[in-house]
């Protein structure tokens, strides 16, 4: 009986980590939340401006190394993956008249936009994260 407990135990060891691991993979970008247009500010950077230059590199405050965005097509992604072993993934809004992005970073959802702060672009986060462009 000890045999078939501990195999049990270890059954059920198993699948609770596998559950884990599939609960902090994001792999999609929720588009549910507050409506886009509603929180880019009136000086974002309109849509097509901003497609023109999200792909790049970006300087993030207190981390050393930069990260870089691709774009392909509407979905933009980072080449590194320094938020819990996972890339930022992002979708662009294609509805709005300025530049906006759906996105997933660390598993978390949030909301992007891009603006010129003292003459840099920006990428500014819902969360209130801020990324300055190299």
């Amino acid at each position: 009986q000890a045999s078939i407990l501990l195999s049990r135990v270890w059954s059920l060891h198993s699948c609770l980590n596998a559950m884990a691991e599939a609960d902090i993979k994001l792999t999609t970008v929720s588009k549910d939340g507050e409506k886009l247009g509603k929180l880019i500010p009136e000086d974002g950077l309109k849509k097509e401006e901003g497609k023109s230059v999200i792909a790049g590199k970006y300087q993030i405050p207190a981390v050393k190394e930069p990260i870089e965005l691709e774009v392909s097509g509407s979905s933009v992604k980072s080449k590194q993956t320094p938020f819990g072993d996972q890339p930022l993934i992002a979708e662009i809004e294609e509805s709005e008249p300025k530049f906006g992005m759906h996105v997933t970073m660390g598993g978390f959802p949030m909301k992007a936009w891009m603006k010129k702060e003292d003459g840099k672009v920006v990428l500014a986060f819902s969360n209130g994260g801020r990324w300055s462009r190299l």
